[in-house]
């Protein structure tokens, strides 16, 4: 049994995230994507050292299974900018939920395995383990609050009956597209 919970997202740091969404779109027919442009993350910790990282994010579902896709905007230091850098479009880790990140952390001794973490505005809260997964791959634990699942509820519901138009939509559109379903 583990502790870590279900892997729910499959995350790509990209250079492009509208465009990287179309290609998921077109390829595989995962979308629509809803894109959070310009986060400032503040609370962002990359091996121990406060910096402020800008972000756009982008978010897919593909059989229930989130795609994440991460651009970095500015030029700090961080995991994400290394690996647009060095392996851009690439699989960069697989992300769990978990209800109680700084207790796991504690209680697995994985401290010193945290390569990057902090907090968004919307109250999640997450940390990387570098390469922790076999083959390499980081693994992402989450903490979110309420909001952030029930929007990921929300874009997982509309993915299942996405007609395939409009593949790319920012995120204050998620609420009135999942209106539309009743």
């Amino acid at each position: 049994m583990t502790d870590f919970g279900a892997i729910i997202q499959h995350g790509y740091i990209v250079d492009d995230v509208e465009e990287t969404a179309r290609e998921w779109a077109e390829r595989v027919g995962v979308g629509p994507f809803y894109v959070l442009d310009r986060i400032l993350m503040e609370q962002y910790f990359f091996r121990g050292v406060r910096m402020d990282v800008e972000l756009r994010l982008g978010f897919g579902y593909w059989n229930g299974i989130q795609i994440e896709l991460i651009q970095q905007l500015n030029d700090s230091d961080s995991l994400y900018r290394r690996a647009q850098r060095s392996s851009a479009g690439k699989l960069n880790h697989f992300a769990t939920l978990v209800s109680d990140l700084d207790a796991l952390l504690t209680s697995r001794q994985l401290h010193k395995r945290v390569i990057q973490n902090g907090s968004q505005p919307s109250g999640l809260k997450f940390a990387y383990l570098e390469e922790f997964l076999p083959g390499g791959l980081h693994l992402e634990l989450m903490e979110p609050q309420e909001n952030t699942l029930m929007a990921f509820a929300a874009m997982e519901k509309i993915a299942l009956h996405w007609d395939g138009r409009h593949p790319v939509r920012p995120i204050s559109d998620v609420a009135q597209d999942l209106a539309r379903l009743s």
